[in-house]
């Protein structure tokens, strides 16, 4: 027999008759799964196994991830306030198309990123295979040319560098600092909706104190543009 051996298989052999049972419903299987304990626990949750189970074969803890490209910019688009929540449709182009009449050439550094047209979920994006999206590949997104069941994740200074210096996270987080300013008079009140926005949590004062320091020397802008690289935004834990 090839592999490892099942950590668990009287769990398996329930799954199969459960899954028959429900007449093969993957949508069930799916709801079921989603709705144990295991599938719900923190990464940060790891207790007495830990030593024992470094590889969490035994999921007593969640494997922490980052998001995946398409997910990043849904997540940034969502939190700035630019989203289009528009469904279906034709898609859209995150580049400028030339030379149609003989050999199309992708321009993706001459596409404006503040065109409102372009501010749909990224499922709706049309992708050229034989030239990727720079940025979305930089982000370990799957090459669309070929059949990719488990994405890579790879952790680089490349990344960081896109994250902070891509003209989309520039103008997003030109969009979001106008957001804030509209809804919030202090930088205080400024922060805090920003941080509620991106990590789903409030500021400790002495964060705060940092960031109120950080927008009033670099401006709002630089600081979202900032928050948006935060482990916390970026990684699921």
């Amino acid at each position: 027999m090839l592999g490892t051996p099942p950590t668990h298989p009287e769990l398996l052999d329930y799954l199969a008759k459960r899954f028959i049972e429900n007449h093969w419903s993957i949508k069930s299987m799916h709801r079921m799964l989603m709705l144990t304990d295991a599938y719900q626990r923190a990464s940060s949750g790891a207790g007495e196994l830990f030593e024992k189970d470094a590889a969490n074969d035994y999921l007593e803890r969640f494997n922490r991830r980052r998001l995946e490209a398409e997910e990043i910019r849904d997540s940034i688009l969502a939190v700035s306030g630019a989203m289009n929540p528009t469904m279906g449709g034709p898609g859209y182009y995150l580049f400028e198309l030339e030379r149609v009449e003989h050999s199309p050439h992708f321009e993706y550094h001459k596409f404006d990123p503040r065109d409102p047209a372009s501010h749909r979920r990224s499922v709706y994006r049309f992708i050229a295979r034989s030239q990727p999206d720079p940025w979305m590949t930089t982000l370990d997104c799957a090459d669309s040319s070929q059949s990719t069941p488990k994405r890579i994740e790879t952790l680089t200074s490349l990344q960081a560098l896109s994250l902070l210096n891509h003209r989309f996270n520039l103008v997003m987080a030109e969009r979001m600092a106008e957001r804030l300013a509209n809804d919030c008079e202090t930088k205080g009140e400024q922060i805090d909706l920003a941080m509620q926005s991106i990590v789903q949590r409030l500021p400790e004062e002495m964060e705060r104190d940092e960031m109120v320091r950080y927008a009033e020397t670099h401006g709002l802008p630089n600081l979202c543009r900032m928050l948006f690289n935060l482990s916390e935004f970026v990684f699921l834990d």
